[in-house]
């Protein structure tokens, strides 16, 4: 998708007077090589309420590549990102001693009533076998992803568990979508666990769970709990899961990431099926915990305010300080697990990281990828349409690249923010 002699169309860019050319020459060679179609960054600083800085590109008005004006009021679907907000308003509960962390999730879902297995041999018939898990899945399993549930389309895909996934139609984002949470956590729970719970890492469906869990206890749907809890004392005004219609022109288009780095759009594409008109318009029948909100850069850099300020932004007190620090200071892994074991052969994005109550959380900066400057102890973490935050509270900023490309690549995401830290720090 490089622009044509003739397209009278240039990217269009906004910046604030701060910006570092280092940032924008880079974000424009991504756009311009047809890898991006635009794309927002930012970055907060702790105790203030306005970015720092902020940079956004994208093509105006250019053929079927269309991607709009960027900018901190464009719409995105942010995926993977709506996890942390989750785990925020699980992290209140536990503050109010209305959960425990180390509860097996069986004291507050029938689902799980009954004791889970664990395949440990996935071959046909008689020669697959189970074990009864060792212990019951707990919150602090569900937070950290290590409750032995995973998501069907990652690895290993050959699995007997996620055959069941497969067979129930949760395997895939379009087919999650068509359950409500309680009828996808009952298909969940009719399957066996990938591991026995707290003894490894697999990125799951386990937040997905937390909103259930979030709405039997408090007796609401997760949109009000999440509204109630966080959207409405922050000020996120166009942060759900849907977008009402008068909105929707600012909701930017998504895109496929295709061989050879070259986007494509979305629309029509075989793997990625409803993902360009959902929730536009009309909300989708499940309320994603796991993946299904909107936002836009500006509601979610009030969010990561929140962090920074371990719990407070412009007045709203979100969690306590130290719930914050509980949250986010600590690897909750097993010592003889890494977030690598995501992918057979390590990912690079997660090498150097662990995994916190929120997020990843870094523990070797050397190791990992555009974090050589970074701060042990930075968290955060990304959506699959590539959209991407972290936070160092260290140096006390935050940082968030937007745009929609599918699926996840945070390579011009991490750049960006290794030209920041040279840039800025």
């Amino acid at each position: 998708f490089l622009p044509r002699e003739e397209d009278p169309d240039l990217p269009t860019e906004e910046m604030t007077e701060t910006a570092p050319r280092e940032v924008s020459s880079l974000l424009n060679a991504y756009v311009g090589g047809g890898q991006l179609p635009g794309a927002y960054v930012g970055v907060i600083e702790k105790g203030k309420k306005s970015p720092k800085y902020q940079y956004s590109v994208g093509w105006e008005n250019n053929d079927e590549k269309a991607f709009g004006k960027f900018g901190e009021k464009a719409i995105f679907r942010i995926f993977s990102m709506t996890k942390a907000i989750v785990s925020v308003c699980v992290m209140k509960l536990v503050e109010e001693k209305t959960l425990d962390l180390d509860s097996p999730i069986s004291k507050y879902l029938k689902e799980f009533k009954k004791h889970p297995k664990v395949c440990v041999e996935g071959g046909e018939g008689e020669q697959r076998k189970f074990e009864e898990a060792r212990q019951e899945i707990t919150v602090r399993h569900l937070l950290t992803h290590t409750s032995g549930i995973s998501y069907g389309f990652l690895p290993p895909a050959d699995s007997y568990v996620h055959k069941c996934y497969r067979e129930r139609k949760i395997a895939s984002l379009d087919e999650l979508f068509h359950h409500t949470s309680e009828e996808l956590v009952k298909r969940i729970a009719d399957c066996p666990l990938l591991f026995h719970p707290g003894e490894h890492y697999q990125y799951s469906m386990s937040t997905d769970v937390l909103g259930y869990l979030l709405e039997v206890i408090l007796g609401k749907n997760l949109a009000d709990i999440l509204r109630e809890m966080v959207f409405q004392p922050l000020g996120m005004n166009d942060t759900d899961f849907w977008v009402p219609k008068e909105k929707i022109s600012r909701v930017r288009p998504a895109y496929a990431m295709n061989i050879g780095y070259v986007i494509s759009p979305v629309k029509g594409h075989p793997s990625f099926g409803e993902t360009e008109t959902r929730g536009l318009g009309k909300a989708p029948v499940l309320a994603s915990g796991g993946g299904g909100l909107f936002s836009t850069a500006e509601d979610y850099l009030k969010f990561m305010g929140m962090l920074l300020n371990e719990g407070t932004f412009n007045g709203a007190k979100i969690l306590k300080s130290e719930t914050v620090k509980q949250m986010v200071t600590k690897n909750q892994l097993p010592s003889s697990t890494i977030a690598e074991s995501l992918f057979p052969g390590g990912y690079p994005a997660l090498t150097g990281k662990g995994w916190c109550l929120l997020g990843t959380v870094l523990t070797e900066p050397s190791k990992a990828a555009g974090c050589s400057k970074a701060s042990t102890g930075e968290y955060g973490w990304g959506g699959y349409a590539s959209t991407y935050f972290q936070i160092d509270p260290v140096k006390g900023l935050g940082y968030i690249f937007m745009t929609q490309v599918l699926p996840s690549s945070n390579t011009s995401a991490r750049s960006y923010k290794t030209q920041i830290y040279i840039s800025l720090v």
